[in-house]
């Protein structure tokens, strides 16, 4: 059972971490005593935000501004880099305001965009189990009779995610199902037996192959878009990336076409997971900079219960999440109950803010548990009765402040979960990142800009003569296309569009510059410090 944080349980969350976070504002506790006196700080440590934090607050309750963008500001300005989903688009202004104060590399990808860094979802799968991980979100499970044209479907894509380049060649795959049975058995490899079945119903009556492709056509709708087509066909960044250098990826769409696109970005969150992953076992341990996942609106991402599932997994990766939604009954929609119920015990810090639904704050009081209070208090003699430790009412008024926070943590010699009142101090309050910001006005954030693409073509060699006036012999000359010209070309151009589109607030800067740069930033640092 749960129990009000004390004075001597709070120590704990009065010392800061470099690699933690520390939200700002005025927390209570027991007999709703002050907690925060002379600091106004909660921190949790590195290990705490490892552990997965959680909010939940209705729309203009505060989430945003008191928890989501002072952890995003904060942590940026700690050096950690960011991974944020914000099918809103309401966060991706702030970052890049954030960004000219801590010089961090901005990614914005949008799956719609026409200049925006492209990703592309199939580059790099080369198993089963990273394939089926991002199939299972592109084409999520369905309930009852139609879970097995999903589950189809889904193992369908994931063979093709191993065999072809992107989903924009997939999507043109399907117009043709017995060429795309070919293709997937032209090698006897995992694709082949991923496909077994869509390949053997292709080589008997068909019904099953066009229902299953049928399927899958309806889940990857968005890549009848040539621009999405273009955008998803190559990578210009990846998780590597990330850990070379301070780097926040947005990952975001407009609001428009969230309903299209939101589980793309959530199928592109599940990669670069995967690679961050992938990366820390390589190095035989944490990745070399600390790493915090960041999903405002999660439930619009499509179903990733799977990586809720590695938050203690990969929390020795020094990778954190956390997770902002409006209800506990969005999560209910998309995992079911026991699916939801598993979410929410995997992740250890919860802030729940006041005013949310009668069926969160139910949960929440039953999650509290129970307390042991007199009967009368007046009377020394009563006898005691138990009642829950927060009701239903005090989960939706807080007796204190305007949220609850329920905090699980091990100790070596003790373990917990206490609960504390809290009314958290909102970014736009903060004078600290007002002096920063309005100090930054007129720095540019460093943008990544999108990759170039140089088809040369084929010219047949001009050959000229011209006469020696010593020798008398003629010397050849053949002109050839240099690709370092071309290249120069195209950049300029790009940066020329890019001036012109934004109003000249952000400037193009190659990869290798900025390679070029951090080397020579790097060599520095070794020769103060040897």
């Amino acid at each position: 059972s749960s129990h009000f944080c004390t004075q001597r349980e709070y120590k704990r969350f009065r010392r800061e971490d470099a690699e933690g976070l520390s939200l700002l504002g005025a927390f209570w506790g027991e007999q709703k005593r002050r907690l925060d006196v002379g600091m106004g700080r909660f921190s949790l440590s590195g290990e705490d935000i490892a552990r997965g934090i959680l909010t939940l607050g209705g729309p203009g309750s505060g989430k945003t501004q008191g928890i989501i963008l002072p952890a995003i500001a904060d942590r940026m300005l700690a050096g950690h880099s960011l991974v944020v989903a914000d099918p809103q688009g309401e966060i991706t202004g702030h970052i890049l305001k954030y960004a000219a104060v801590t010089r961090h590399l901005v990614v914005v990808h949008d799956p719609t965009s026409t200049i925006g860094p492209r990703y592309n979802l199939a580059e790099g799968i080369e198993n089963v189990s990273d394939a089926r991980a991002i199939a299972d979100v592109l084409v999520p499970s369905a309930a009852g009779d139609n879970r097995f044209w999903t589950d189809s479907a889904a193992a369908l894509l994931a063979a093709c995610l191993i065999r072809f380049p992107n989903l924009g060649e997939i999507y043109n795959a399907m117009n043709d199902l017995k060429g795309l049975a070919q293709k997937l058995a032209s090698k006897k490899d995992d694709a082949a037996l991923l496909a077994n079945s869509f390949i053997a119903s292709v080589g008997s009556d068909g019904k099953v192959a066009s229902n299953v492709v049928a399927t899958l056509a309806t889940a990857l709708t968005g890549w009848a878009s040539t621009d999405v087509r273009a955008n998803t066909s190559a990578s210009d960044f990846d998780a590597e990336l990330v850990v070379e250098q301070p780097t926040v990826v947005v990952l975001t769409c407009p609001g428009r076409m969230r309903a299209v696109y939101a589980s793309y970005l959530g199928a592109t969150l599940r990669k670069l997971m995967l690679d961050l992953d992938t990366i820390g076992e390589r190095n035989k341990g944490p990745l070399p900079v600390p790493v915090g996942v960041i999903l405002d609106e999660f439930p619009t991402l499509g179903k990733l219960d799977s990586l809720v599932a590695d938050v203690n997994l990969v929390r020795k990766r020094r990778i954190s999440i956390m997770i902002g939604a409006q209800t506990k009954g969005q999560f209910h929609m998309i995992y079911g109950n026991e699916g939801t119920q598993a979410l929410f015990t995997g992740l250890a810090t919860q802030v729940i803010y006041g005013g949310c639904d009668a069926d969160t704050a139910e949960f929440y009081s039953k999650a509290s548990g129970t307390a042991t209070t007199d009967a009368n208090a007046d009377d020394p003699n009563s006898h005691l009765r138990q009642r829950p430790l927060l009701t239903v009412d005090e989960v939706i008024t807080p007796q204190v402040g305007n949220c609850t926070i329920f905090a699980r943590y091990v100790e070596p010699g003790f373990a917990t979960q206490v609960v504390l009142n809290a009314r958290l101090t909102r970014f736009y309050e903060r004078d600290d990142w007002k002096k920063r910001l309005s100090a930054t006005k007129e720095v540019q954030p460093l943008l990544l800009e999108r990759g170039i693409s140089i088809n040369l073509n084929i010219v047949e060699p001009v050959i000229s003569s011209t006469p020696n006036s010593n020798t008398s012999e003629s010397i050849t000359t053949v002109p050839k296309p240099t690709l370092e010209l071309a290249a120069s070309v195209l950049m300029a151009k790009v940066a020329a569009e890019t001036q012109k589109q934004t109003g000249g607030k952000v400037q193009a800067i190659s990869m290798g510059e900025m390679r070029s740069k951090r080397e020579k930033r790097m060599s520095a640092v070794k020769e103060v410090n040897p």
